[in-house]
């Protein structure tokens, strides 16, 4: 009896984390993708549901329907992808990036995108994100492109949220280019996703991860 209050004891107490994101967060590149990428470095119960080549607009969106039919979850950790990324409907939602071979792409990247649009893009599902779990304590970080130092002002939806500072990849890591032993080619090696774990246990409760 008593090892069987203990167990439900345990049951009860496991901590939910939600780790939401693109191919950084999916451990792309990876040798061992599951075991190696951070989110297993937390070792309570945690649901990863990143992939490869979303946009900031679809990790917003698989973010909150993933809480809408399973709504407990504890903790969010969202790693938001580099602001040239959209999405679009075309039979489905569909991500483009300015390398996708189709008619839509080239047709947006030539005549309709900007730097600026990229950004307020990419605070505008920040700040949907973060309004969405006000009731839900959460944490985000980024990927960034060196095109976005151009923009000089901050838009509306930046100054509207507390994560105006948000940290980067390149702040966690480095790049490719000063660090090559946190990277295999584009995406964060075995040492990177450690370094990157190391950053989220320090600010994520400690309750959630021992």
């Amino acid at each position: 009896l008593d090892s069987l209050v203990l167990i439900t004891f345990v049951f009860i107490n496991l901590s939910m984390i939600l780790f939401s994101g693109c191919s950084m967060t999916w451990g792309d590149e990876l040798e061992n993708r599951i075991e190696d990428r951070f989110s297993t470095k937390f070792y309570k119960q945690h649901v990863n549901i990143a992939e490869c080549g979303l946009s900031n607009d679809m990790i917003v969106m698989k973010t909150i329907e993933y809480i809408e039919k399973y709504p407990d979850v504890d903790y969010v950790i969202t790693q938001f992808t580099v602001p040239r990324r959209i999405m679009y409907y075309k039979n489905g939602w569909k991500n483009i990036t300015p390398w996708t071979k189709t008619t839509e792409a080239r047709v947006f990247y030539k005549y309709l995108d900007s730097q600026e649009s990229r950004m307020i893009n990419l605070w505008k599902n920040v700040y949907i994100l973060d309004q969405y779990l006000s009731d839900i304590p959460h944490y985000f970080f980024r990927a960034s492109e060196a095109s976005e130092k151009t923009v000089s002002d901050d838009c509306i939806f930046k100054k509207l949220v507390p994560w105006s500072d948000m940290v980067t990849l390149r702040d966690l890591i480095g790049t490719p280019e000063t660090h090559p032993k946190h990277y295999v080619t584009g995406h964060p090696s075995k040492e990177g996703h450690n370094l990157i774990a190391q950053h989220l246990q320090g600010v994520v409760p400690n309750s959630l991860y021992h």
